[in-house]
């Protein structure tokens, strides 16, 4: 049994080396959702999420931030959303949430995000 454990471990840091698109695990759905970003220093600033998934998202910001920096997203109609930056490539951001989101709130945003992006007439 232990070997087996060991192997597992031995699998997860070669994971860790891999590149994050040859890591996830989780569906992206790519997305333009504004919201907003406090970091841990409690500055705040408008960003626009990328893509998302249940376990994380891709945001632009215009807010240098460091890996492992903890950060909160704020979207409309959604409770805040704890992460942790994983990448950082100029503007560009990848967050990984501290608890996945569940399906259903992911969808409420995606179907959200779809109604406001419809003509008045067609929601």
């Amino acid at each position: 049994m232990r070997r087996h454990s060991m192997a597992g471990l031995q699998d997860k840091r070669q994971a860790a080396h891999q590149p994050a698109t040859e890591r996830r695990y989780a569906i992206r759905i790519n997305v333009q959702i504004d919201a907003e970003m406090v970091d841990q220093g409690r500055r705040r600033c408008s960003v626009t999420l990328t893509n998302l998934s249940i376990t994380g998202c891709r945001f632009e910001s215009d807010f240098l931030l460091r890996m492992n920096a903890p950060i909160t997203l704020q979207i409309e109609g959604v409770d805040p959303i704890m992460g942790e930056v994983v990448w950082v490539e100029g503007k560009v951001i990848g967050c990984h949430f501290a608890q996945p989101l569940s399906p259903t709130i992911c969808n409420r945003i995606i179907r959200t995000l779809r109604e406001r992006a419809l003509p008045p007439q067609n929601r």
